[in-house]
């Protein structure tokens, strides 16, 4: 949409009414010198920054990915200790809540990573870690035309408009201009919360609060206003100007007299940032920024009901893990909203992550201009693109109280997470009647036809009046805590709410799913009628494995079946240990000496001291360790002094406590 386009809406929905044709044209060319004079004064506005820190990549499946690095998960009983062992991993993270791990090696590039974790028997699956970009505004003075939220035919940069080929944002605004009640979280460069046109509709957290991302407790202040992946911080500030910008589409403050209007006058906007200052960010980051929206849900509930993930972002390839926390997202009631891309091709033999995944709360957007024809550059698909949205010459925030046109399938996604979060100001509705209700309703244009899935280009009047008629009875099914750890053998309690909407007074019965061998689960009361809560007990056995599982709650009541997901942690009863030993190889000369370190790892109740020993030693050879012994956990150096024999000896590192005994290899190679 333009700025004299936006402008003219807040003057003819003044307390007066309408104003007339003629006076409507005179503040339309009026706003538009005045957004011209706002463009010259301050071009740095259009800029965008192609800094932001330099990381070391490999090109993997022609595509690149951070170098040395793997998203990897093991299955419940996985040796994690031996996989990093053997892959010689110095670095080990957990990413987001769904047992995914980062490996970075010392020695390893990527493809050998994903060769030697292909054939591990214990492996579920291992990928790259892809290196993900913003879908930035494509330069090429051919992409220059105007999209905007009401087209009345009006010129800017010097194409001259269709009018009516808009999303009828003015006639929806009759019936809505928006809620603070759902939150629409923006997965992108973060979000300049102190812009004049965004800051009153930023969401807050409204007490301090602890997320676990990765397996790393991160707390945020009250006040705070999302995520930061990069940093693993509660300041999803933007240095970019990418998310600043898709955040004024969905929801710059409107008829303020500021500025612009968004989708939404009235939103609740949450900074998911992974994205740095250069547009870039990985699989791993995006996965941990998506992680904590729907924790921060989980957590506050309708204080942060995140409903819409806006992600105007893609390009790695194929990632299960990506797709398994899109998944969990869809499991708390979240929909997805997609780039389509910007290379001009088609999704359906060219796949464009993650609008190209299979999952049934994405929803993927293409670009169209202001005379409803497809941008030249926008990425299509008959059965993997969804619908068109404006996307090009977009007008909208930028950090540092500006405004800047930028065009992209980035400018139309953010038109469709705003229509969605429009729609829920009036209709309750859940992922898949949401997602339908956007699809069912576009306006159908010849340049989609065939070439996307609805053939039609967003309308979001006809998507709010097709729902806002008498309420439909429904209800939510939210669960607390979130996690929960029980040791083998023994049981942990969740709770189960239902919140109804719409005059919902029906019967919902509980069930659940994910248990993992050896599980149980029983609900006390075993349904609820209209709303309240009922108490989920899981019984583990002493053979259940230890691990993490998602645990899926299902509630149920005749036709309306809605899930909400939590996280169970079985920790091992028996008191145990396991060795391991790094480097898992050292090369020396003859009468050399080198070390190595053992470390001691515990599990269930083991509190025991280890003492350690080795074998394998010829020639002369001797070996030392410091300490002798550790207690419980911790790590000892062993010094290994070579004698005259020369050759490649695998060494056998034992530790020992009472009756429990474990060993790791390690490889020792003298030469002359």
């Amino acid at each position: 949409m333009t700025g004299d386009a936006r402008l003219e809406r807040k003057v003819g929905r003044g307390a007066n009414g309408p104003k007339s044709n003629h006076s409507l044209r005179a503040v339309m060319i009026l706003m538009s010198l005045l957004a011209s004079v706002l463009l010259v004064a301050a071009p740095a506005s259009t800029q965008v920054s192609k800094g932001g820190n330099p990381q070391k990549v490999e090109v993997v499946e022609g595509r690149q990915a951070v170098a040395n690095e793997v998203l990897v998960k093991f299955h419940a009983s996985g040796n994690v200790a031996q996989a990093e062992q053997d892959a010689d991993i110095d670095s080990d993270e957990e990413i987001g809540g769904i047992g995914v791990r980062l490996f970075h090696s010392r020695s390893k590039d990527v493809a050998t990573l994903l060769a030697e974790l292909k054939a591990r028997p214990d492996v579920a699956y291992v990928e790259p870690n892809f290196i993900i970009h913003a879908d930035l505004t494509p330069n090429d003075p051919s992409f220059s035309s105007l999209w905007g939220l009401l087209n009345t035919g009006q010129v800017i940069g010097g194409q001259t408009g269709t009018p009516g080929a808009d999303i009828s944002a003015t006639s929806a605004w009759d019936i809505s201009t928006g809620s603070r009640a759902n939150v629409v979280a923006v997965v992108d460069t973060g979000i300049d919360y102190n812009h004049a046109d965004l800051a009153a509709n930023v969401w807050s957290a409204p007490t301090s609060f602890t997320v676990t991302i990765g397996g790393q407790n991160i707390t945020c202040a009250a006040g705070t206003h999302g995520f930061n992946a990069i940093t693993n911080t509660c300041d999803p500030l933007d240095d970019n100007n990418h998310g600043s910008h898709c955040s004024g589409t969905i929801g710059a403050v409107g008829n303020n007299g500021v500025g612009v209007a968004g989708v939404n006058w009235t939103a609740s906007i949450m900074g998911a940032k992974f994205l740095n200052s250069g547009g870039s960010g990985t699989t791993a980051g995006a996965i941990n920024a998506i992680e904590f929206t729907i924790q921060a849900k989980q957590i506050f509930g309708a204080n942060a009901n995140v409903r819409v993930l806006s992600n105007s972002w893609g390009g790695g390839g194929f990632s299960q893990a990506l797709l398994d926390e899109i998944n969990k997202a869809n499991a708390n009631n979240m929909l997805f909203v997609a780039a389509a891309g910007n290379n001009g091709s088609n999704n359906d033999s060219a796949p464009f992550y993650p609008a190209s995944y299979n999952a049934p709360n994405v929803v993927a957007v293409a670009a169209t201009d202001n005379r409803d024809q497809k941008a030249s550059f926008s990425n299509f698909g008959a059965t993997s693109v969804d619908l068109g949205a404006p996307g090009v010459n977009v007008l909208s925030t930028t950090i540092g109280n500006t405004y800047s046109f930028f065009s992209g399938t980035s400018m139309a996604t953010p038109h469709v997470s705003g229509a969605a979060a429009l729609v829920l100001s009036v209709c309750s509705l859940d992922t898949a009647a949401l997602k339908s209700n956007l699809l069912n309703n576009v306006d159908p244009i010849t340049a989609l036809s065939g070439i996307t899935v609805t053939g039609g280009r967003l309308n979001v009047d006809n998507a709010i009046r097709a729902c806002s008629g008498p309420p439909t009875p429904d209800f939510s099914l939210s669960a607390s805590p979130s996690s929960q750890t029980v040791t083998q053998g023994d049981s942990t309690v969740y709770t189960a709410t239902v919140t109804p909407s719409g005059g919902f007074s029906g019967t919902v019965t509980f069930s659940a799913s994910g248990l993992p061998a050896g599980a149980g689960a029983s609900f006390n009361p075993a349904s609820v009628a209209g709303s309240g809560s009922s108490t989920m007990t899981v019984t583990t056995s002493g053979a259940t494995p230890p691990g993490s599982y998602t645990l899926t709650i299902t509630g149920t009541s005749g036709s309306l079946v809605h899930s909400t997901t939590v996280t169970l942690v079985v920790a091992s009863a028996t008191a145990d240990f396991s060795l391991s030993a790094t480097p898992s190889s050292r090369t020396i000369v003859r009468r050399g000496s080198t070390t190595y370190t053992v470390t001691v790892t515990p599990s269930g109740a083991f509190a025991g001291a280890v003492s350690f020993s080795v074998s394998g030693l010829t020639g002369g050879a001797t070996a030392s360790f410091n300490p002798t012994s550790v207690n419980t956990s911790g790590s000892s150096t062993m010094t290994v002094n070579a004698g005259n024999k020369t050759g490649t000896f695998t060494l056998t590192i034992t530790g020992t406590s009472g009756s429990l005994q474990h060993s790791a290899s390690v490889t020792l190679i003298v030469t002359r």
